[in-house]
């Protein structure tokens, strides 16, 4: 089984081995689709900015009412995309290679990744005795750690990596250039961009009604614009060993903003924060009990916004994954604690339980129950505009403030100081 899980995240990566080595191309793919009901209790944002309207308080079953929906929904157990790799033999243990993946929303066939069409990977590369090179945008180290790390495969619901979402450099970045080697169970990488996705302005707004003045998220569509000022600047390594049914990973991640954060709104831009840069690093350990079909993850996260200012807020995530196999049969719980531990002192803390009846190697059903409590801390004033206060767990909060790409649960988010939960049912088919 574990080498059955080293070969499917290998496989993900794009890597050689050596029963890959004749020349070809693959098309291949994910399809995830739900059906859900998203519950929230009604928050509380009473003394920050979003509890005003106009200059005027706007009471909590207004500005963040209780709420009950039913949809449709994507991804929630694992990405959906559809990709292209390829490579050919030049001879002498030398290949070339590319990939081109793209994500969508299964419910209504729309593009993801801010609507870009490969907007997960698009590189080419070359493999070379001593190791691979790759020019392109690419997953990050502390994305890739994590899939070598989770029990399942990073779906909406997998809080397992609910430290990779803190900042999306840590998703997918533009510009990169990596250099990979694997060698044994070992597996090494080092990267560097020029600018992964920052552009002059941070905030939430997306492609296509971001602009220069509005600013846009991180790792927007024209965020990874190369200049000479150094924004997004950004370098990773990762680590793995995986050898039988033991897997241990770590990771890092730098990148330079140099840029304000703050909100799009319908006056203008507003600025909160003077960001310079951020730095994390990640440590999991996932282990297989092979005569029990038992399996169990745990990671620590741990980042750190440093800005002009003397808020500079540090983000820990202690997360812990069970799964248990039977027969054809997989049961998983997870349970994520997600904190600032300063700045608002405010944290999430999320569970999610499913269960996994797979029809096949390649198709399943699901159902899936999550849960995100929002505890909001203290109120803090923003360092650039003394009179905006906000609160809130790294969850919720960041989310407003252009630093992740989606809301969690597939869209659903969180609200401040409240519970949100999702009841699901769907069916996963790769290819």
């Amino acid at each position: 089984m574990a080498t059955a899980i080293a070969a499917g995240v290998t496989g993900w990566l794009g890597l050689s081995s050596p029963a890959q080595a004749d020349s070809g191309v693959t098309i291949y793919g994910s399809f995830d689709v739900a059906v859900d009901q998203i519950k929230k209790s009604q928050g509380n944002v009473q003394g920050t900015l979003f509890g005003v309207s106009g200059g005027r308080p706007v009471p909590n079953a207004l500005a963040s009412p209780s709420t009950s929906t039913s949809r449709m929904s994507t991804s929630l157990t694992r990405q959906s995309y559809l990709g292209f790799k390829g490579n050919e033999d030049l001879g002498g243990g030398y290949q070339a290679k590319f990939q081109l993946e793209g994500g969508f929303t299964t419910d209504v066939g729309n593009l993801s990744n801010d609507n870009r069409f490969f907007g997960r990977v698009a590189w080419v590369g070359l493999t070379t005795p001593v190791g691979e090179f790759r020019l392109g945008r690419q997953a990050a180290p502390v994305l890739v750690a994590y899939y070598f790390n989770s029990v399942e495969r990073l779906g909406s619901t997998d809080i397992l990596g609910a430290g990779v979402t803190i900042n999306n450099l840590q998703v997918y970045q533009d510009n990169m250039v990596s250099y990979t080697l694997a060698k044994g169970p070992w597996l090494a990488q080092l990267t560097y961009s020029p600018n992964a996705g920052v552009g002059n302005r941070v905030s939430a707004a997306r492609s296509p009604a971001s602009n220069a003045n509005t600013g846009q998220i991180i790792g927007g569509a024209t965020a990874g614009t190369e200049d000479s000022s150094g924004r997004g600047r950004t370098v990773g390594a990762m680590v793995v060993y995986n050898e039988s049914d033991l897997t241990l990973v770590a990771s890092y991640h730098r990148n330079r903003f140099g840029v304000p954060f703050g909100l799009a709104t319908a006056q203008g831009y507003v600025p909160l924060f003077n960001a310079e840069r951020f730095t994390s690093a990640m440590a999991g350990v996932k282990y297989r009990f092979a005569s029990t079909g038992t399996e169990l993850a745990g990671n620590v996260y741990r980042g750190q916004f440093k800005e002009s200012g003397n808020l500079d807020p540090k983000v820990t995530s202690l997360s812990v994954a069970l799964k248990q196999s039977v027969n054809v049969v997989d049961l998983i719980a997870q349970v994520s604690d997600n904190r600032f531990n300063n700045f608002t002192k405010g944290k999430n803390l999320a569970f999610t339980f499913g269960a996994e009846y797979n029809l096949s190697k390649r198709t399943a059903v699901y159902a899936r129950y999550a849960q995100v409590e929002d505890k909001r801390g203290n109120i803090v004033s923003s360092p650039l505009n003394p009179a905006l206060t906000l609160a809130g767990g790294p969850t919720t909060l960041l989310l407003p403030l252009g630093a992740l790409e989606i809301p969690v649960l597939s869209g659903a988010g969180t609200q401040m100081d409240a519970t949100t939960r999702l009841y699901g049912v769907g069916i996963r088919h790769a290819f």
